[in-house]
């Protein structure tokens, strides 16, 4: 047939077509085309899909899993071993299944232990077979060892001395740490008896950067080797593994001793005062020592404390809280001047007066002479005549209540036309009687 003709009965088609009311689909080659590449690519992916996905051939191994060695803890106890080779170890696994379920997995999600429990008295090696938790929708293909090696000793304890590595010690001017007192002297140490003899001691490192004071510290207890280097081992355990201690942190200072007389009549002018020793090496918390004020005066009463023209008496030392000093007490010896003459007067017994007795408080007292020794530059005390001295009573601290005859100190009083640079040596105790 010719195209001609071919032309002709398509047209006549098309127009029947047309006349019935029906719509003809034209059909252009390229468009065609188009529709089959689409089916390749189509066809294309679900083959992928079908290989990288839901392929139930698809393999991965998972390198560097660590073998888990268990009941370790039943070895030790029923049996007396421990193990001291055999942690850590790795191996790889291969595993199988979907790769929408393989390709999520990640090297912790795979469990392999070895179960050290049949392991027996004697020999020190031990094989133990591997065992793979296979991850659900996985089997497992294999691994690249099914057994490890275990070596295991006598299961022992030893006890190991703790002490102490200072760092940073540089401290203020003049502050030293003290004596670290720790909870403990020593470590005990748990493991195999080959392990437990590389151990020589436990040390706890004090590092005191910064610190001023006295500090409470909390630190890892490390231990060592015979070398000095840091010793450490899956196959022990030791206690404590940290102390808490306090680092005491003190200053030293330089105290001179100040002795000073009570009433100011003597002095060092008029005295000749040895005091052994004069200056004092002191310690203490380093905020106690910048507070200062770190030992009290030593006063000397020259009235009551002379016997004759001296003084000599070991004295013992008050410092201030926190303070601290070897020494405890000094030797104090005080020789007055000979332009320090002393006299003796005997004062009259009407010289004997009281003041402050209470209304109501009946009282008399001996009005028998009394010797009065006094002290001071010779032309003074000798210008000075009994009538001079008044003994003076305070009889206000007194009241009804008391009865009978009570001694009662009496104040000297030098007349005040004499009196410059003078005093009484001695204490002067008059008897009074209530009459209640």
């Amino acid at each position: 047939m010719s195209d001609k003709n071919f032309s002709n009965i398509n047209f006549k088609k098309r127009k029947a077509a047309a006349e019935a009311g029906e719509e003809l689909v034209k059909h252009e080659p390229h468009t065609e085309l188009i529709a089959k590449v689409f089916c390749v690519i189509a066809a294309f992916c679900l083959w992928i899909y079908v290989m990288q996905v839901e392929s139930p051939e698809y393999e991965q191994t998972f390198s560097r899993i660590v073998v888990n060695l268990t009941n370790t803890e039943e070895l030790v106890s029923k049996k007396g071993l421990a193990i001291y080779s055999g942690y850590g170890t790795m191996i790889d696994v291969t595993l199988s299944g979907k790769k929408s379920v393989i390709s999520k997995l990640e090297e912790k999600d795979i469990v392999a232990t070895a179960d050290v429990s049949a392991v027996k008295e004697g020999g020190s090696r031990y094989d133990c077979p591997v065992t793979i938790d296979v991850p659900a929708g996985c089997k497992l293909v294999g691994m690249s060892q099914g057994t490890i090696s275990v070596y295991f000793d006598e299961a022992s304890q030893a006890a190991v001395d703790l002490t102490e590595i200072r760092e940073n010690t540089n401290l203020p001017e003049d502050c030293y740490t003290g004596v670290v007192e720790f909870p403990v002297d020593k470590v005990t140490v748990k493991g195999p008896s080959k392990v437990l003899a590389g151990i020589d001691k436990a040390v706890v490192n004090l590092d005191l950067t910064g610190v001023t004071g006295t500090v409470s510290l909390t630190e890892e207890v490390i231990l060592l080797d015979k070398n000095g280097n840091e010793f450490e081992s899956p196959y022990i355990e030791y206690y404590p593994r940290e102390v808490a201690v306090v680092v005491p942190v003190y200053k030293r200072a330089v105290v001179p001793v100040d002795v000073r007389f009570r009433y100011g009549f003597l002095n060092n002018e008029n005295t000749t005062m040895i005091v052994s020793p004069s200056v004092l090496e002191v310690t203490g918390d380093p905020a106690a020592i910048d507070a200062g004020n770190l030992l009290e005066p030593i006063i000397i009463d020259e009235k009551n404390d002379f016997y004759g023209d001296t003084y000599e008496r070991t004295v013992p030392l008050d410092f201030a809280s926190g303070i601290s000093c070897v020494i405890d007490a000094i030797d104090i010896s005080v020789v007055i001047d000979d332009s320090i003459k002393t006299r003796q007067l005997t004062v009259p017994g009407k010289n004997i007066e009281d003041t402050g007795g209470k209304e109501g408080v009946s009282y008399s007292w001996d009005h028998s002479p009394v010797i009065v020794t006094i002290c001071g530059l010779i032309d003074n005390i000798a210008a000075i005549e009994p009538e001079d001295i008044i003994l003076r009573l305070d009889m206000s601290p007194y009241s009804e209540t008391n009865t009978g005859t009570i001694k009662v100190r009496a104040d000297v009083i030098i007349d005040s036309e004499y009196n410059e640079g003078v005093f009484e040596l001695g204490i002067y105790e008059i008897d009074v009687t209530f009459e209640n």
